[in-house]
């Protein structure tokens, strides 16, 4: 139970921190400490003023193959809900409940003390880690984006900390948003045909859009699931006895692993023609792209870094491995556009993120902690 303990200690540091977006720096202060303690090489990345990524290397052995480890460090807020304090983390009934104690701050401490645990104790390891916290992955991954830009990366393999229930995920789903802008045709509400009302524009993308979820019922990704599509915001209107003439909504279109953001683009665009052909007059466009995690990814099963962290998390929990993906965003995408290959590990269920009561269960703190540390050794065996 030593490192249970241990793990603990530097989870309770870490959710005492409300580190929502924008307000990471504490905790970067913290993981650089940390890090530092261990005789890492730090460096403290400025994202954003105030806003740090944080990167810790260290050299176990004579060196050799490299891994990096990415995790982030921002929340989203606590909001309301909570039986217990959402930033001071409480233990009970097996369980460690705090904002963050899932996502992702349990995943990121479990990979902190796999790192602590091989570099006091290398045994066969051989090879570079590179210890990468981030800023912002929860809204528009600027944390990880600006490392995989400004950031010599030249690693082997990277494990993405995110929650697994301790398993060994190849991928997972993205997203992409555009923002349409409608243009129809002012008029007094008692003369609706004088006009072009943008909301009868939208309402007929949505039908649109309705249209396409059914087909994508259809579609169903092996590891992560069904892709998705969805009209999420809508702005129009100015006057209740004005027919509005403008009108923006934004699409929420979820992608699997294997769907091309050139698709996605081509089919926003047909969107829009189609309804300026069903409203003559009327104006159609892509305003622009909210920013997103980004799109999807993956690992095949059958690749080597798949197969090596199987066979050490098999080691530590006995459990035998089978393909599997995560149906929300991580960082993953970003660091297998650079060609490092990446498996997802962390404690707790995805399904606890974001809500109140968050918690991780203290025998998968634990667990994540080993199978971290095993694959890890296994990825940088001499």
């Amino acid at each position: 139970m030593e490192i249970l303990g241990e793990a603990l200690e530097l989870l309770k540091k870490m959710v005492a921190i409300p580190s929502v977006e924008g307000q990471e720096a504490e905790m970067g202060n913290l993981v650089a400490e940390y890090t530092a303690s261990l005789g890492m090489e730090v460096e403290k990345q400025e994202v954003e003023p105030g806003r740090c990524n944080v990167i810790a290397r260290v050299k176990i052995g004579s060196g050799g193959k490299t891994v990096v480890l990415n995790s982030h460090m921002d929340v989203v807020p606590a909001a309301d809900g909570w039986d217990t304090a959402p930033y001071q983390l409480t233990i009970k009934d097996g369980r460690a409940y705090g904002r963050g104690s899932t996502d992702a701050k349990g995943c990121l401490t479990a990979l902190l003390m796999a790192t602590k645990e091989i570099i006091q104790n290398p045994g066969d390891t051989n090879g570079n880690i590179i210890v990468t916290a981030v800023v912002d992955e929860e809204t528009y991954s600027k944390g990880t984006r600006y490392l995989v830009e400004h950031t010599r990366l030249d690693a082997d393999y990277g494990i993405v900390g995110e929650p697994t229930l301790c398993r060994v995920g190849i991928g997972h789903n993205g997203s992409i948003r555009p923002v349409l802008e409608i243009h129809g045709k002012t008029a007094h509400s008692s003369t609706p045909e004088m006009g072009i009302s943008s909301v009868r524009v939208a309402a007929y993308i949505s039908s649109l859009v309705d249209e396409m979820q059914e087909k994508l019922r259809e579609v169903v990704h092996p590891t992560t699931g069904r892709p998705s599509i969805a009209i999420t915001m809508l702005k129009a209107g100015v006057k209740e006895n004005v027919l509005p003439d403008y009108c923006e909504l934004v699409i929420d279109r979820r992608m699997v692993p294997g769907e091309r953001e050139e698709d996605m683009i081509d089919s926003f665009e047909e969107i829009c023609k189609k309804a300026e052909g069903q409203f003559p007059g009327a104006k159609v466009e892509i305003k622009e792209y909210v920013v997103t995690t980004g799109p999807a990814s993956e690992v095949k099963p059958d690749s080597e870094i798949v197969q090596i962290a199987y066979q050490a998390c098999e080691k530590v929990t006995g459990e035998k491995q089978s393909s599997f993906g995560l149906t929300c965003n991580t960082d993953m995408n970003h660091l297998i556009k650079l060609g490092i290959p990446c498996v997802i590990i962390g404690p707790g269920r995805i399904d606890m993120c974001h809500k109140p009561n968050e918690y991780v269960e203290l025998s998968q703190l634990e667990t994540a902690c080993r199978v971290d540390e095993q694959v890890i050794r296994a990825l940088l065996k001499k």
